[in-house]
C-alpha cells in the first residue's frame, strides 16, 4: 500500500544521483555493478544516468541539472571535462547536494571527495615497463584521449614524463577528435601510416591512454598487419577488456594498465552515503592499478580475477 511504514533499515530513502562518462562499453557497464552492489551494501536508492558517448559535455550539464531539479541527497560525478562540468558541480553543492567526483578530476574545489586511480601513477607504471622492454631506446607515439578529459591527460603526461626522463623519444601523441573506438582507429591509422617505411612500421613503442583509445590502436595495427606492413613495436595499453586481456595472451599487446572500474563505481556510492550522513571522508581516494601482462595472468590469480578470466 502506498501509506506503508518504510522499512526500517532506511527510516527515510537516500537517493543518489550516480553520473558516469558514458552508459556504453564495458568499463562503465563494471563501474555500474560496483555501484549498484555500494548502493546495495548501503541501503540506498541509486539514479545511475549518463550520456551515451563521453564527449556529450552539454548534456552531461543537463543530467546534473535534472539530478539537481530532482533533489537527490548526492551527486557522484564522473565528469566528461574539467572545465565544462565545474560550474554545475558548484550550483548542485549551493542547492544543498553534496558532490563526490570519481574517475576523472574536474576543477574548484567545490566537491568533498575525489574517488579515482592515481592516472599520473597509471601513465607512470605504463611508461616503466616499456623502458625495461626497450632498454631506454626508442621512438614512442602515444595515442591520447578526447582533449580535457582529466583522467587521460594525466595519463598521457605520467607516461611522456617517466618515458622521457629514461630516454625514450615521443614523436607523435594525437588526440582523437571522436570519443568512439572508430575516432581512435582513424586518427591512430592515419599517425602511424606517416611512421612505414618500405614496409616497415619505423615506431619502437606505442602507448594508448584509455579502453577507446586502446581498442583502436589494437585495430590499426591489426589492419597494418592484415595489409603486409611489417609491424614489430612494443604495444602498452591502458584498461581491460575481454578483446584486449585476449591481446596480452596472445602476444599482439605486450601491457596493460588495468583500473579496478567495480571497485571505483562500489567506493564512490560508498564515499557519497558517508558524506550525506555527515561523516569524514579523505578528500583523495586511490582504487589503483595493476600491470596485466601475459607473465603476470599466468601467476596471479587475483590479476586473473580482476580482468574477467577465470
Amino acid at each position: 500500500a502506498p501509506d506503508a511504514e518504510p522499512s526500517p533499515e532506511t527510516p527515510s530513502a537516500i537517493t543518489l544521483g550516480v553520473i558516469p562518462k558514458s552508459t556504453s562499453g564495458e568499463f562503465w557497464e563494471t563501474v555500474e555493478k560496483g555501484a549498484n552492489a555500494g548502493a546495495a551494501a548501503a541501503g540506498v536508492e541509486m539514479r545511475w544516468e549518463g550520456t551515451v558517448t563521453e564527449t556529450e559535455f552539454a548534456e552531461q550539464n543537463k543530467i546534473i541539472e535534472n539530478m539537481i531539479n530532482l533533489g537527490v541527497d548526492g551527486i557522484a560525478l564522473a565528469p566528461l571535462n574539467r572545465k565544462a562540468q565545474a560550474k554545475m558541480v558548484t550550483q548542485a553543492v549551493d542547492a544543498g547536494i553534496p558532490v563526490v567526483v570519481f574517475d576523472s578530476a574536474v576543477d574548484g574545489e567545490a566537491h568533498t571527495s575525489f574517488v579515482a586511480t592515481d592516472n599520473k601513477k597509471g601513465g607512470s607504471v605504463g611508461a616503466d615497463y616499456m623502458l625495461s622492454m626497450l632498454d631506454g631506446k626508442g621512438k614512442i607515439m602515444v595515442l591520447r584521449f578526447v582533449q580535457g578529459t582529466g583522467s587521460t591527460e594525466a595519463r598521457a603526461e605520467g607516461f611522456i614524463e617517466t618515458a622521457t626522463a629514461g630516454g625514450l623519444e615521443i614523436v607523435d601523441d594525437p588526440y582523437p577528435d571522436l570519443g568512439t573506438i572508430e575516432g581512435s582507429k582513424k586518427v591512430a591509422a592515419d599517425t602511424l601510416e606517416g611512421y612505414v617505411t618500405d614496409g616497415k612500421l619505423e615506431l619502437d613503442g606505442i602507448f594508448a591512454c584509455n579502453l577507446v583509445a586502446t581498442l583502436g590502436m589494437a585495430s590499426a595495427l591489426d589492419d597494418l598487419r592484415k595489409g603486409g606492413i611489417e609491424v614489430d613495436v612494443k604495444f602498452v595499453g591502458f584498461d581491460t577488456s575481454k578483446k584486449l586481456v585476449q591481446g596480452v595472451q596472445d602476444g599482439s599487446i605486450h601491457g596493460l594498465v588495468a583500473q579496478d572500474p567495480q571497485k571505483m563505481g562500489k567506493l564512490a556510492v560508498e564515499v557519497l552515503t558517508k558524506v550525506v550522513a555527515g561523516e569524514p571522508v579523505d578528500k583523495m581516494i586511490d582504487t589503483g592499478v595493476s600491470l596485466v601482462t601475459k607473465a603476470a595472468l599466468a601467476d596471479d590469480a587475483a590479476l586473473r580475477a580482476l580482468v574477467g578470466l577465470e
